[in-house]
């Protein structure tokens, strides 16, 4: 599962540096949109053009916050035993500080690494690896892949998350997600909110009991 836009109401790392570098999120984003530059270099460049407080950081990440039905999301899986990761291509400082706040640090998470000295951010991308598709700061194949047997949901919105979503069983999907996978025909559903999920798996474990009854 994604974490900007996705568990967050809006992406966390594009509002700090659209608020703190307007004028160099705009440059570096249509770079990197017409394939000069790749996610990582992106990533680097941005970081390296943002001078600000922790501070002023901190409080526009928790004006952000999360989604308010994810919380009951979280509590489906935990009920349904079932396994939740959190796969970003954002950064561990602002995910770690929000899901603490509200509670949920428990799940795991996978993403990039944010340092702060001073007004200075830097980034370190622990996850990278050059085999990657679409060479993604934060290669989220590496998560999916290995799982085997079990029935993999990917659910997200972003450019980050076509490869692992690609590689899964459903895709739970809004924004440019939502359009590659229409547009490659994977099996997958629109959603605004969590609940929207929770009803559709509801649904689906249902129908994987009655099929597993009428089996045997």
């Amino acid at each position: 599962m994604d974490f900007d836009h996705t568990i967050s109401r809006r992406d966390v790392w594009d509002s700090i540096v659209k608020t703190c570098a307007p004028d160099v999120w705009l440059r570096v984003i249509q770079r990197y949109i017409r394939g000069e530059i790749s996610s990582r270099e992106c990533n680097l460049e941005l970081a390296r053009s943002i001078r600000v407080p922790e501070r002023q950081a901190r409080e526009l990440a928790e004006s952000i916050g999360i989604d308010p039905t994810f919380h009951a999301f979280a509590d489906w899986v935990r009920a349904h035993e079932s396994q939740m990761l959190i796969l970003s291509d954002g950064y561990d400082y602002y995910i770690d500080l929000l899901l603490r706040n509200e509670g949920l640090e428990g799940i795991p998470r996978y993403c990039n690494r944010m340092v702060w000295t001073g007004d200075k951010i830097q980034v370190e991308f622990p996850l990278y690896r050059k085999e990657c598709e679409r060479d993604m700061a934060h290669c989220k194949c590496q998560h999916v892949i290995p799982v085997q047997g079990l029935r993999r949901v990917y659910i997200g919105d972003g450019v980050s998350d076509t490869c692992a979503a690609s590689k899964c069983d459903f895709v739970y999907a809004k924004r440019d997600l939502l359009g590659f996978c229409l547009k490659n025909r994977i099996s997958h559903c629109p959603f605004e909110d969590f609940q929207r999920i929770i009803v559709r798996e509801t649904e689906w474990f249902e129908q994987a009991r009655a099929g597993a009854r009428e089996g045997s």
